[in-house]
């Protein structure tokens, strides 16, 4: 059967509509704007990039927004890694502060810097397609101040420069709206903006008028791993002047920069051919005031992700003249987003109840007899079921100093995820071990046992309060508990990595050693979170910590893929595979009907040399694929201490057991001294390869710079 035919959908439709008196009438809300897929730049990420550089951050960051939806020369592999990522933001906004925006001069990135370093880019790559707005009344006075002659539309051949009055609520919301790159100037310091790149707002006001927004901030993140930049939750207001709630103050927004492309896609496209081994098809119609709308959804399944795909035609709907330019979904509260696509333009927001596709302001959407493709990816499996939806028409541009009007959301009926029988979700802690090991020195007649593990929310709903991670040995009385507070919820699908030590002395047993690991103890019965499965909380295990026979054991790779650490005659007697004097830390057992690479790295030499004007680190260290399956990719490897970072490849992969050597130079100033400074190599570290185990890429060592 061929699906997604037109002629075939509409002749068809009677027979296949399902029941949409079982759907609620009532749309999902839609509670504002947000680009979703924005980068996140600090401007700690380079060794010489200062607070000062938020003007070139933001400036690259916008264009690599672009570069995902359409414009894809802005980006390019600055860094040679082989792949185009943030890293290469980082480069191109690195270009723009050392170049025409001259970040590192006495006075820094200007406006008139930044709108000129921008807009001779812009030109260069996408010659005449784009316009760059400027709301800034005074910016033509600070352009001649600064030496640049008076202002001209076309002042910069390939682009239009286009005034627009002073930044205000209604334009900001409008131009992020239309799908345009917006960029805002704070007057934190007189002559100087600090600049952000705006990232959403909210319908729904919060009270005296303050309308909450956010934005792209280039500080520190300290809540995520290597250097990434914020997201600032603020409100602003509209006095005199448009004034934003800024590290407790309200700071004026002194400048606004809009990117808007010229040529308007029209957005609408092929419908989706959904494959016959789908796991769902349902086709539904609703008939609004505006008239009919027919939406198709097709469900896959690939491993353990669940796409949903809908093709929305639009039948008959009008409004004012043009069609549909929003479509949203509601979402399962808590269920992640793996991927999302969509026909360009069409711009993309994740709310946590409803997903929201829209077409920039200024377009006319779907027109009758045309048809739209979006989808989204979740973790699976998934239920399908009847959902309400919710289309809208086409937002007309505001009057000046006013809001655009919106036109009024109509229901419309479809299907799409649920949970399972559609219930409300619940969260569900589990552990797992990622390695372990157990020591005793005879001298001082002390034992270490310690645990590397992770606690993961395999449910379908957020933790909201803090739990405890209980680790102990029953047969020595020793226990050592960690506390989890949640900086936001702990979602479905995140992870917590740890590490928990107990010292006790030696004494019998220590071989085996008996443990247990608890997440989410007492109080009793059940703790204090109340999950979806109370009895996957507890892992029993037992390790070996001093042994008279230990260089007669090893580990131990058994039939079914587990492994243990056993004497070789016991390992052999169940058919196991042993590996003498080695733990299963050391190895990666083979596991059934699978064949996967599993990449490691340990670090072979490490030395710092200083040369009178720097400290020079050199780091040599070996990559090696100790599993089953061939890597065909170019590996990359990171190599980063307090001084920064850099990246090498292994450009051909590595074949299964074979291994490789990478040099890394890392350069630190002269007054960057340090015994011992901490060194690290990340094998993967982009995790741009599918191995069997992730938790073991990366080595550490450190080397005296003194």
């Amino acid at each position: 059967m061929k699906r997604c035919a037109w002629v075939v959908l509409i002749a068809a439709l009677g027979a296949v509509m399902l029941g949409a008196a079982t759907v609620a009438q009532d749309a999902p809300e839609i509670p504002g704007y947000v680009v979703s897929d924005l980068q996140l730049i600090s401007h700690e990420s380079l060794d010489h990039w200062s607070p000062r550089w938020t003007g070139p951050i933001q400036a690259a960051t916008i264009l690599a927004w672009f570069a995902e939806h359409g414009y894809p020369a802005f980006m390019r592999d600055f860094n040679g890694d082989g792949v185009i990522d943030e890293f290469d933001t980082i480069e191109l906004a690195d270009k723009f502060g050392l170049g025409a925006m001259r970040t590192e001069s006495a006075r820094g990135t200007t406006d008139v810097r930044l709108v000129i370093g921008m807009a001779e880019y812009i030109a260069e790559n996408y010659p005449n397609e784009f316009v760059l707005k400027i709301y800034d009344d005074g910016f033509p006075g600070e352009l001649a101040a600064e030496g640049e002659g008076p202002f001209d539309p076309d002042m910069i051949p390939g682009i239009e420069l286009a005034l627009m009055g002073e930044p205000t609520i209604p334009a900001y919301e409008f131009e992020l709206e239309s799908g345009e790159g917006v960029i805002v100037g704070l007057e934190e310091d007189q002559g100087r903006n600090t600049y952000l790149s705006g990232r959403s707002f909210l319908y729904e006001t919060a009270g005296d008028g303050l309308t909450p927004l956010d934005f792209a901030l280039s500080d520190e993140d300290r809540w995520e791993p290597g250097p990434q930049g914020q997201v600032l939750n603020t409100v602003g207001r509209m006095d005199e002047r448009f004034l934003v709630e800024f590290r407790a103050n309200w700071v004026p927004v002194e400048f606004m920069l809009a990117l808007s492309p010229v040529i308007e896609h029209h957005g609408v496209g092929e419908p989706y051919g959904c494959p016959e081994d789908a796991v769902a098809f349902d086709v539904m119609t609703t008939a609004t005031s505006y008239g009919e709308i027919v939406i198709e959804e097709c469900v896959t399944r690939e491993g353990d992700i669940d796409t949903y795909t809908w093709t929305v035609f639009n039948v008959s709907f009008l409004d004012n003249g043009c069609g549909l330019c929003l479509f949203a979904v509601p979402r399962p509260m808590g269920l992640p987003t793996v991927g999302h696509s969509e026909t360009l333009p069409w711009l993309y927001s994740a709310f946590p109840s409803v997903w929201v596709w829209r077409m920039p302001s200024g377009s006319c959407g779907i027109l009758p007899g045309e048809a739209a493709v979006f989808s989204v990816s979740v973790p699976g499996p998934t239920i399908d079921v009847p959902v309400t939806g919710a289309v809208m028409g086409c937002p007309q541009p505001p009057p000046p100093g006013g809001y655009p009007q919106k036109p009024a959301i109509a229901p419309v009926y479809t299907t799409g995820p649920g949970g399972p029988d559609d219930e409300p979700g619940c969260p569900d802690l589990t552990l797992g071990i990622r390695d372990e090991a157990c020591f005793c020195d005879p001298v001082d007649g002390m034992c270490r046992m310690q645990i590397w593990a992770n606690v993961l929310n395999i449910g379908t709903a957020p933790v909201t309060d803090p739990f405890d991670v209980v680790f102990m040995s029953p047969p020595h009385g020793v226990n050592q508990t960690l506390t989890y507070t949640p900086p936001p919820d702990f979602n479905p699908g995140d992870v917590w990595g740890f590490s928990m030590t107990l010292d006790f002395p030696m004494a019998v047993p220590l071989c085996p050693t008996a443990y247990k690991l608890v997440v989410d103890p007492l109080p009793a019965p059940n703790g204090v979170i109340p999950e979806c499965d109370e009895s996957n909380n507890l892992i029993l295990g037992e390790m070996d910590c001093h042994c008279p026979d230990d260089e007669q054991r090893g580990a131990c790779c058994l039939p079914d893929g587990s492994c243990v650490v056993l004497l070789a005659a016991d390992c052999d007697a169940q058919g196991g595979v042993f590996y003498p004097g080695l733990t299963c830390a050391d190895v990666q057992c083979d596991q059934p009907g699978e064949e996967c690479p599993d990449l490691v790295v340990s670090i072979t030499s490490a030395e710092c040399t200083y040369n009178k004007r720097e400290y020079i680190i050199n780091i040599e260290a070996e990559v090696t694929n100790i599993g089953a399956a061939d890597v065909g990719a170019a590996i990359l490897v990171e190599a980063s201490c307090d001084c920064g970072s850099t990246t090498e490849t292994i450009p051909g992969g590595l074949l299964s057991g074979a291994s490789d050597t990478v040099n890394f130079t890392l350069t630190c100033t002269h007054n960057q001294p340090g015994c011992p400074k901490a060194i690290t190599v990340v094998v993967d570290h982009l995790d741009l390869i599918d191995e069997c185990e992730e938790g073991n890429n990366t080595a550490t060592d450190s080397v005296c710079c003194d």
